[in-house]
């Protein structure tokens, strides 16, 4: 899983470091997966706003858009899995809510929007892991087709299991609400969504892949004839 990490000023980037070294080893204990990322400075102290129909105060879509566009012209459609943008409590002005997931909305990557708490490393990391863990399904069904629902219900005896619902936002008893105050870690799930995760991943790195070495020989081509009209002239 590839991520890109767009840190809001006032974050302290050490601390950043060691928090995001912190999930990738969480992340790639219990699903073999490394977690690659990139880490990019942004100024999140004035960023436009809307109220959506949900009522919560968000980023407005223009500024969500242009973000992701800009994000997509240097890295493509599967240069990165993930774009968050992770911003200070200070500068974090969307009530109502501590982080949002945008899976496959903006571009073909999942933009994550998560809360960054200045006193409590615990919140930041359950908000992060909470909105990335919003994405696995999602991921799952538009690279292998695969609806994990079901399998999910069957190994796990939940009846009408929903991935989001019920697993994200533990409403249905088995699993913790990931990011409520007392939350512990819990692995069991991404160990379950392995295999169905390492095949989605796989496929969108060999789609990013795939297209480097197309551009290469575009370049190495371009490179040949540039080569040939000089020897004309």
């Amino acid at each position: 899983m590839r991520s890109l990490i767009l840190i809001d000023l006032k974050i302290d980037k050490d601390e950043a470091l060691a928090l995001l070294d912190e999930f990738s080893e969480f992340f790639e204990k219990h699903t073999g997966i490394e977690h690659e990322y990139w880490v990019e400075r942004r100024d999140f102290s004035i960023v436009p706003t809307v109220v959506e129909a949900d009522k919560d105060l968000k980023p407005t879509v223009k500024y969500r858009t242009d973000l992701n566009n800009e994000v997509h012209s240097r890295y493509g459609d599967y240069g990165t899995d993930n774009v968050i943008m992770w911003v200070h409590e200070d500068n974090f002005l969307y009530k109502g809510i501590w982080g949002q997931n945008w899976s496959y909305v903006y571009n073909k990557h999942s933009f994550q929007l998560c809360r960054w708490d200045k006193d409590n490393a615990t919140n930041t990391f359950n908000t992060l892991w909470h909105e990335i863990a919003h994405s696995l399904d999602a991921v799952v069904l538009k690279e292998t087709g695969l609806e994990i629902d079901r399998p999910i219900e069957i190994n796990f005896e939940v009846t009408n299991f929903d991935y989001d619902r019920d697993f994200v936002h533990g409403q249905s008893g088995k699993f913790p609400y990931i990011g409520r105050r007392g939350y512990v870690r819990n692995g069991e799930m991404l160990e379950f969504l392995a295999p169905y995760l390492r095949l989605a991943y796989g496929k969108r790195k060999e789609k990013h892949l795939e297209k480097l070495g197309l551009m290469t020989q575009i370049v190495k081509l371009l490179s040949t004839v540039v080569a040939l009209l000089q020897k004309k002239k």
